[in-house]
């Protein structure tokens, strides 16, 4: 009875991971959906540029609506790369032309009377204009946060983890128009190499699953075996009393019958070996029997013991997949897929026992200035000594997760706004006084920061959107500075 109990629940635990494989395939199907609805809006926003890049978004807008695959929009970007490429040499073209139009106009033969006229248009200066970095698109940072929350979705597969760093590093700088469709490439093999490990990760657990169910109808087999047994024993005992019973029947008519002493002693004798012929039988399909289970039981124990080393695999597995997909890898606390979760069960929380909880967004200063000048190596140290310095100022009943690029959020259940208020200026107090330096130059840090405290019929989309309002208002009165709304 326990071997089909455990057998049930082996049952259950595989198809619960088959379960947990096609959800996370769809959410990554849902977040390739995501993707290519930017895409097509950013071809949108695109348009107008050129009539060949205009007919290159056509062809790129038409292959996301049609759902095409990963080779169908990789075709696409030679050809969109090229139409992007056509739009700067115009530009330079026309910039150097105008120039040299300007250096050989003759000078008039005699001053010109003065007259009253607008003020001249200073042409543009092409070297200076060389100098300037290219525009950046329209919506730039929403763009780039959206692009950061599938880079987070898309961490928990180990093989991609270097590829998105390098990538996330990218997006903390503004995109301009002629990086974006690179990104957007990018961004799609990311998708692609997901879906394929996750397609491989669900054949190899399909695999496993089909060895499971194999050891499981073995294990039903062997069950069925001990059952067959059992009856095979019952038989055989039967068997043998029916003999025995049969031989002492004839034994006790024998004596009754018989006057002669020497006959009644020969057939005494002959039903005697009769049973012990019997009794010998009996034994030897009995150890039979019995060493025919013992084998069975040896190779049953050898498949569990094999079942039981595949299923702690597996579950290291999950669990390192798991634990990968809500761990932020550059600064080691929980990441925004993290965050959602633990905002869901704190609003339930609030909603059963209404104690207060506040929700804070943390922000770090002027950030890109810090990469621009300093380097993306300092950037990672800025954000990694300042998750360690908010984790140490926090209680370990609070909550803190890195929401994307340089934005930490953070929760604290059972504090009230005034409270937080007064904790989260002395992290930030204790960020500013952090004395950074990098190659012995100093890295000036600080942080801004959203306070809101959860109120009656709140979702969690409002209390973060309160938040955000407070961080905007503590970023436009000067930074540096935590703001309550």
């Amino acid at each position: 009875m326990s071997t089909a109990a455990e057998t049930d629940d082996w049952r259950r635990k595989y198809l619960e991971s088959i379960r947990s494989i096609e959800r996370e395939e769809r959410q990554f199907r849902d977040l390739e959906k995501v993707l290519r609805r930017l895409v097509g809006r950013l071809c949108v926003a695109a348009h107008g540029q050129s009539p060949r890049l205009d007919e290159e978004l056509r062809r790129l807008g038409e292959a996301v609506r049609n759902n095409a695959d990963a080779q169908a929009l990789e075709d696409l970007s030679p050809r969109l790369i090229v139409a992007v490429n056509e739009i700067d040499q115009l530009a330079a073209t026309r910039s150097t032309q105008l120039a040299a139009t300007t250096v050989v106009m003759d000078p008039p033969l005699a001053p010109a009377p003065p007259r009253m006229s607008p003020e001249p248009v200073a042409l543009p200066d092409p070297a200076a204009a060389a100098e300037q970095p290219a525009e950046a698109i329209f919506g730039d940072e929403r763009v780039r946060r959206g692009l950061t929350v599938i880079l987070t979705s898309l961490r928990c597969d180990p093989d991609l983890v270097s590829a998105i760093c390098a990538l996330e590093q990218r997006l903390t700088q503004s995109l301009t128009r002629e990086q974006l469709p690179q990104v957007l490439d990018e961004m799609a093999e990311l998708v692609g190499l997901r879906l394929q490990n996750m397609g491989r990760a669900k054949q190899e657990l399909e695999g496993l699953l089909a060895q499971m169910l194999t050891r499981l109808d073995d294990m039903g087999s062997y069950v069925a075996g001990q059952s067959s047994d059992q009856t095979q024993q019952l038989e055989s005992s039967e068997t043998l009393n029916t003999r025995l019973v049969g031989e002492v029947r004839a034994i006790g008519e024998s004596m009754e019958s018989g006057n002669d002493l020497g006959l009644i002693r020969s057939q005494l004798r002959t039903r005697l070996d009769s049973i012990g012929r019997h009794l010998q039988e009996y034994r030897e399909r009995e150890a039979q029997r019995v060493q025919a289970v013992r084998e069975r039981n040896e190779q049953m124990r050898q498949r569990v013991e094999q079942l039981e080393s595949e299923a702690r695999k597996l579950h290291t597995r999950l669990q390192d997949e798991q634990r990968l997909s809500q761990l932020d890898n550059l600064t080691q606390v929980p990441n925004r897929l993290a965050f959602e979760a633990r905002i869901e069960e704190e609003m339930a929380r609030f909603q059963r026992f209404a104690q207060p909880t506040c929700v804070v967004i943390w922000d770090i200063d002027h950030f890109k200035s810090i990469n621009d000048t300093y380097g993306h190596r300092s950037g990672d140290k800025v954000l990694k000594v300042v998750a360690g310095t908010l984790v140490a100022g926090i209680r370990n009943t609070d909550f803190l997760a890195r929401y994307g690029g340089e934005e930490f959020v953070m929760l604290m259940p059972g504090t009230k706004i005034e409270d937080a208020l007064r904790v989260m200026d002395t992290l930030r107090n204790s960020v500013a006084g952090l004395g950074l330096h990098f190659r012995g130059a100093p890295v000036a840090t600080t942080v801004s920061c959203g306070i809101t405290q959860l109120q009656p019929g709140d979702s969690a989309a409002d209390a973060f959107d309160r938040a955000d309002k407070a961080f905007y208002a503590a970023k436009d009165s000067g930074r540096n500075r935590c703001c309550c709304g």
